[in-house]
């Protein structure tokens, strides 16, 4: 298929119906021509295409087309993730949390009013016994008599309207729970339960927040040959080859470092606070344990081929931004497969 592609029609403000129709069908033209299926993210990524509003979405697929490659259900998904998804989730940030705080804090202004209305409440019960030990004026015995029962009742209505609040304050954090659980699920990776590209991205915001300037050390890592086996055995297989290098990967770094499913058979792992030589160190161990896995299928016991992964390292210099760090440490990963794969290369080797 030819990598040409038609240059993208933006639709203006003000554009009429028909306006918008004709973006419509120039939409499902663009899955046809490529051979997608016109899924909700499919669309979305080609809708934004032919709008031309995002450079970076356009150039990605400009030169995936212009390489004649083929785009697929993977390529469009990541490309969703990356330049389409990460912003919704962004504003999401914080809302379940904000939702608890402006609950807690109308529990704690109730329970406080409550508080004074039972102190009222004893206080005007005391004066009572004390005029009535003072036989003083029954008119004043019957007024506070009286202000004693309507403080009564705001006490129980007080009462009443914390209780909703509680069963309210219940609600809301379910509904927080509920979000968070969400918030998980979107930004980890199915399959492998690793964080996937935006659940990277949204990490790589938290440690922007917590010191730019500190240490940060980045392993990529790529599993070699996977089309072949892919091929050999069939996707479903191939599925199982990603889970069991996820599984190593989760194993064998420490608390703090984050695992990524990066996209198809490319991983990340992000180290704070890591030297260059700890992230060559922990991406070697990684090598040899996938180098030494021997899976068997499951349905007829067929034992497969051995499979190795190549991995590039790098570290941060300075207080340099991620997208350096990230663009040396694919370099090595490319570098290492270059030279015959199975092989950790870091930075180093790019000199």
């Amino acid at each position: 298929m030819s990598g040409v592609s038609a240059e993208p029609a933006a639709v203006q403000p003000g554009a009429t119906h028909s306006d918008a129709r004709m973006l419509a069908h120039e939409v499902i033209e663009f899955l046809i021509v490529h051979a997608l299926h016109p899924s909700p993210i499919n669309y979305a990524v080609a809708y934004e295409y032919r709008m031309g509003g995002d450079a970076a979405l356009n150039a990605r697929i400009d030169t995936h087309l212009a390489a004649d490659k083929r785009l697929d259900d993977l390529l469009m998904r990541e490309l969703y993730d990356e330049h389409l998804a990460i912003e919704q989730f962004r504003n999401l940030r914080g809302l379940g949390g904000s939702l608890q705080e402006l609950v807690d804090g109308l529990i704690g202004d109730i329970s406080e009013a409550g508080e004074h209305a039972s102190g009222f409440h004893s206080t005007v019960e005391n004066n009572i016994s004390l005029l009535k030990r003072r036989n003083d004026s029954e008119a004043v015995t019957a007024i506070a008599s009286d202000l004693l029962a309507a403080t009564a009742k705001v006490h129980t209505s007080n009462a009443t309207l914390k209780a909703r609040l509680d069963s309210a304050d219940q609600e809301a954090r379910k509904l927080r729970d509920e979000l968070e659980r969400h918030r998980r699920e979107a930004l980890s990776d199915p399959l492998t339960g690793l964080l996937n590209r935006r659940g990277m991205e949204y990490h790589l915001d938290e440690l922007a927040v917590s010191g730019a300037r500190e240490p940060l050390s980045v392993v990529v890592l790529d599993i070699d040959h996977f089309k072949r086996i892919n091929d050999t055995y069939g996707h479903a297989v191939g599925d199982v080859v990603i889970r069991h290098v996820a599984k190593v990967m989760r194993t064998a770094v420490c608390a703090e470092d984050v695992t990524v499913r990066f996209g198809g058979e490319e991983f990340v792992i992000l180290m704070p606070r890591r030297s260059l030589e700890e992230a060559e160190a922990l991406a070697e161990s990684i090598r040899i344990k996938v180098e030494r896995l021997r899976l068997i299928r499951r349905q007829d016991k067929l034992a497969l081929d051995p499979f190795t992964v190549s991995l590039g390292v790098a570290s941060r210099h300075d207080d340099e931004a991620f997208d350096g760090i990230f663009e040396r440490a694919d370099k090595a990963l490319y570098a290492a497969k270059n030279s015959g794969r199975n092989r950790v290369l870091t930075e180093l080797a790019l000199d």
